[in-house]
C-alpha cells in the first residue's frame, strides 16, 4: 500500500482552510444578515478596488484617491488582479489571486523542498505567534495574498533556482513590486556578499539595487511632500516587543534548525524592524518567510529536538486561529463588506455616463464612512491614511473639499462634483452652483463646465 504523502495532505487542509476563508472574509454583513461579494472589506479594500479598476487606464496609472497625480506606491503585482476583475468584481478577483498564488507557493516549494515542503507552507499560510498586535504573514494572506505572496514567491525563486539568470530576473521583479521588503532582502543579501565574497550575491545585490532604483523612478512624483528617504528618517527608532514575540519561536527553531543563510535573514529581518518603523509588518513577515525557509532546508542537529519542532509548529498554528478569528469575524466589525445600496443607480450612471479618467470631487470621512465612489471614478482626495502614507501633499486638497462642500469653490482639475448621503450628512446645505447632470432621491452630480 502506497505511503500517504503527509506534504500533500498539509497543502489540501491549507487549501481548504483559504478557500473557506475567502466566503467568510469581508463578505458577511451582520446588519443584513446575508453575504455581499462585491463591496469593500474596510477602507483598504476600497483602495486596492479603485486601483484595480483603474489600473489598466494608464501607465503609470493615476492614484485614485489624489485625481491626476500617478500612483506612487508599487503596483505591478496588481495587474492580475485587474485582469480578472473584467470578467469578476474587483474584490472576488482577490479571493481568486489570494487561493490561486497559495497553490502556486504550494508547487514551488515542492519543486525546492520535495520531501519537507508541507511544514514551509503551514507557516507561510497558516502560523501566527500568539498575544500580538501586528498580523503575521499568515493572518495577513487570508485577506491581502493577492497583493503581498508575488514577492516571497520570486524571492524564494532569487534563493532557491539552480539558474542564475532567473534568480537575477525574480530578485530585480521582486524590487519592482515591494521596494520596502526589498530593502531587508538587500541588507540580507549584503550581508552574504560580505561573508561569502562570491560573484553570485554580487549580482544579486546589483539586480536588487536596479530594480529598487527602477521602481523609484516609476513611482516617483512631484506631488510628493517628503524627501525620499521619509520612510526611514521618520520611522527610526527602537521598539522591538512587537517584532521579538512573532521572531522568539523562530529563534528557538534556528538553533535547533540550523541553516546560516535563513538564521541571518531571521536576524537581519528582527534588527530592521526594531529601528525601522515605517511599516512594521514586513518586517514580521520577512522573519515568517525566513523562518519557513529555515525549516524547509534546515538539518536538526539537536538529538530527539524533532518532537519540539512540532510543539512550537502547534503554538503557531492556534494562534493563527486565535488571530483570524479575531481579525476576520464580522461580527466583530473589522472586516465586513461596506455598502449603501442608496448610492447604485447613481454609480451605475457614472460608470456608463462618465470617462473612466474623470476627476470627481466626493467626501471620505473615516474608515467607516468610505467614499464609495471611488471604486467607479478617481476622487480628489480619498483616505487621507493612504496619501499621506505616501507622503503626499494633502492639506491643500482637505480645504479644497471642504470649501467646495462649504463655500460653492471648486478647484481646478474638477470634472464632477459628487453630493451623495456621505457629504449630505456632513454638508447639509451646500451651495454649489453648478449644472446637475445627474440627479435621484439619494444622489445629485454636477458636473463642471
Amino acid at each position: 500500500m502506497k505511503k500517504l504523502d503527509i506534504n500533500l495532505i498539509i497543502i489540501l487542509a491549507v487549501l481548504i482552510i483559504y478557500i473557506t476563508g475567502q466566503f467568510l472574509t469581508g463578505t458577511y454583513n451582520p446588519n443584513d444578515k446575508r453575504f455581499v461579494f462585491d463591496a469593500p472589506a474596510d477602507v483598504d479594500f476600497l483602495y486596492y478596488g479603485a486601483i484595480i479598476n483603474s489600473l489598466l487606464n494608464d501607465f503609470p496609472p493615476q492614484n485614485p484617491a489624489f485625481a491626476g497625480v500617478k500612483l506612487t506606491q508599487p503596483f505591478l503585482q496588481y495587474y492580475p488582479a485587474a485582469v480578472l476583475a473584467k470578467i469578476f468584481y474587483p474584490y472576488n478577483s482577490i479571493r481568486i489571486l489570494n487561493v490561486l498564488y497559495l497553490i502556486l507557493f504550494g508547487l514551488l516549494l515542492r519543486k525546492y523542498f520535495p520531501h519537507r515542503y508541507g511544514l514551509p507552507l503551514l507557516i507561510l499560510f497558516v502560523s501566527s505567534s500568539l498575544y500580538v498586535t501586528i498580523n503575521s504573514i499568515g493572518v495577513d494572506f487570508i485577506a491581502r495574498g493577492f497583493t503581498h505572496v508575488p514577492f516571497f514567491i520570486l524571492i524564494t525563486i532569487a534563493l532557491f533556482e539552480k539558474k542564475l539568470s532567473l534568480r537575477l530576473a525574480a530578485v530585480f521583479v521582486a524590487a519592482l513590486i515591494n521596494g520596502y521588503l526589498i530593502l531587508i532582502f538587500g541588507l540580507y543579501l549584503g550581508v552574504l556578499l560580505i561573508l561569502k565574497r562570491n560573484r553570485e550575491y554580487l549580482l544579486l545585490s546589483g539586480s536588487a539595487l536596479l530594480g529598487l532604483l527602477l521602481a523609484s523612478l516609476i513611482i516617483s512624483s512631484e506631488a510628493v511632500d517628503k524627501p525620499f528617504y521619509f520612510i526611514l528618517s521618520e520611522s527610526l527608532g527602537f521598539n522591538p516587543v512587537e517584532i521579538i514575540k512573532h521572531a522568539a519561536p523562530f529563534l528557538i527553531l534556528a538553533f535547533i534548525c540550523r541553516h546560516k543563510s535563513m538564521t541571518i535573514l531571521l536576524i537581519v529581518s528582527i534588527i530592521f524592524g526594531s529601528i525601522v518603523h515605517y511599516n512594521p509588518f514586513f518586517p514580521v513577515f520577512m522573519i515568517y518567510f525566513a523562518g519557513a525557509m529555515l525549516l524547509a532546508g534546515g538539518e536538526i542537529k539537536i538529538k530527539k529536538a524533532e518532537s519540539l519542532v512540532y510543539l512550537f509548529l502547534g503554538v503557531l498554528i492556534i494562534g493563527f486561529f486565535i488571530a483570524s478569528v479575531d481579525k476576520y469575524n464580522p461580527t466583530h466589525r473589522h472586516y465586513y463588506p461596506r455598502y449603501d445600496t442608496r448610492i447604485e443607480k447613481a454609480s451605475d450612471w457614472i460608470k456608463n455616463n462618465t470617462e473612466s479618467k474623470s476627476a470627481f470631487m466626493a467626501m471620505t470621512a473615516d474608515d467607516n464612512e468610505l467614499g464609495l465612489i471611488m471604486q467607479q471614478r478617481p476622487v480628489y482626495l480619498g483616505y487621507i491614511g493612504h496619501v499621506s502614507h505616501l507622503g503626499l501633499k494633502w492639506l491643500f486638497r482637505y480645504d479644497d473639499l471642504i470649501k467646495t462642500y462649504k463655500m460653492g469653490k471648486i478647484p481646478s482639475g474638477i470634472d464632477y462634483v459628487y453630493y451623495g448621503p456621505l457629504e449630505q450628512k456632513y454638508f447639509p446645505n451646500s451651495p454649489i452652483q453648478l449644472p446637475v447632470c445627474y440627479k435621484d432621491e439619494h444622489v445629485t452630480i454636477y458636473e463642471v463646465k
